[in-house]
């Protein structure tokens, strides 16, 4: 009976130890490719201006986002998701609204509003 008790035990330490060492060179190959193929970063946001339609300028040569927001809009805060998105909470000029902001195609993908 301790024979095979022993056998068991033998076999799971084998075994983990064959976990161990797979694991272990999945992490590394999976480190040596995330160091060899790096993702490029969002570009910034340069400048933000709220007022008849709130503005901003990208370091690259995008162009203009114009958000089409009545006067007297506020930027309250702005989150960053991930990265190539940013969220910008505006108020006033009507009910308080989030919006999606897509940096990498400088473009809005997606509005809320919060109704007053």
């Amino acid at each position: 009976m301790e024979k095979q008790g022993s056998r068991a035990l033998l076999a799971a330490v084998i075994g983990m130890g064959v976990l161990l060492a797979v694991g272990s060179l999945v992490l590394v190959g999976v480190l040596v490719h995330r160091i060899s193929h790096p993702r490029d970063s969002a570009p910034e946001p340069v400048q933000a201006a709220a007022g008849t339609g709130a503005q901003a300028v990208l370091p690259q040569d995008l162009g203009r986002l114009v958000l089409d927001e009545p006067a007297g809009t506020h930027v309250t805060s702005l989150a960053r998701q991930g990265d190539t998105t940013l969220a910008v909470a505006l108020t006033g000029g009507g009910a308080d609204r989030v919006i999606i902001w897509d940096l990498a195609r400088n473009r809005i993908i997606g509005r809320l509003q919060v109704s007053p």
